[in-house]
């Protein structure tokens, strides 16, 4: 497999336990009682950190070197991340009618191909090969 091909599935491979660490966080604060929205930009933030270490060590295979800075770069990125996938859930909800659960899960999923773009070119500044 060539490694054009490689880090995009690996990036989904961090990225879909990302997303059910995401989902499992968002149905557990929304279960609480927490704002929907509000419970979506802590869920993901909380998803986030994890999905970092995965992307650095095992998608892009990085060193320890900059890893402060980088995180910096990748929670700007996840910030961006995290407002989308409110304002498309709170689209779903109150445009749609959608329950926030499924609503949440398909807002993740649309956003992906940016979230692999931003985190590629940005948060690790990565060139395309």
């Amino acid at each position: 497999m060539g490694s054009r091909l490689a880090q995009p599935l690996k990036f989904l491979l961090v990225g879909t336990g990302g997303f059910v660490l995401n989902v499992c966080a968002f149905a557990a604060l929304f279960g609480l009682g927490t704002w929907y929205l509000a419970a979506s930009v802590i869920a993901y933030l909380v998803s986030n950190a994890a999905m970092y270490l995965g992307n650095r060590y095992f998608t892009f295979g990085l060193s320890h070197s900059g890893v402060v800075h980088a995180y910096i770069r990748y929670l700007v990125v996840g910030g961006v991340i995290a407002a989308l996938t409110a304002l498309l859930l709170a689209a779903f909800v109150e445009g749609l009618g959608m329950d926030p659960r499924p609503g949440q899960a398909l807002a993740l999923t649309l956003l992906v191909p940016l979230s692999f773009l931003l985190s590629k070119r940005f948060a690790f500044q990565l060139k395309p090969a």
